[in-house]
């Protein structure tokens, strides 16, 4: 059995923001995760809601033939825009952010694109967790366009 590395994704849940963008950064990490993991499973860890960053990093997955993880609160089951069909679903606490410790102590590693208050306190808990060993290897945070309607 192959041993597993655990890519954590959080960013913009919201559809506002420069989609396209997202995208092209997520699909460029993902062919490095590719090429560095040969020998390993890889799983996306993320949000569990069917919109936002943590579709998009979905979708791109099962392109790469990673494992979906969706990480979340009970409350993601009753979201407007629904759950992604994850392969592996983990439910921590009721109300969102109630996930956040537990998801940063599952992954070995956090991309961040965007995102609002509990994507960037979630890399900070990532941060603070792993200080001793914080590189760009585990840990990258990228910005993009927000829309604000």
């Amino acid at each position: 059995m192959k041993p597993t590395v655990k890519y954590g994704i959080v960013g913009f849940s919201r559809n506002q923001f420069d989609q396209k963008a997202a995208h092209e950064i997520l699909q460029n990490e993902f062919q490095k995760i590719k090429e560095k993991h040969t020998d390993e499973t890889v799983e996306i860890v993320s949000g569990y809601t069917n919109s936002g960053v943590p579709k998009i990093a979905y979708e791109l997955a099962e392109k790469f033939d990673f494992v979906t993880v969706g990480f979340s609160a009970k409350q993601a089951l009753r979201v407007r825009s629904g759950v992604y069909p994850v392969k592996k679903k983990i439910i921590r606490g009721n109300r969102f952010g109630a996930e956040s410790e537990d998801f940063v102590r599952y992954i070995d590693a956090l991309i961040r694109v965007g995102g609002g208050i509990q994507s960037r306190h979630e890399t900070e808990l990532f941060k603070t967790l792993h200080a001793d060993t914080l590189n760009d290897s585990i840990l990258k945070e990228f910005e993009v366009d927000w829309y604000r309607k």
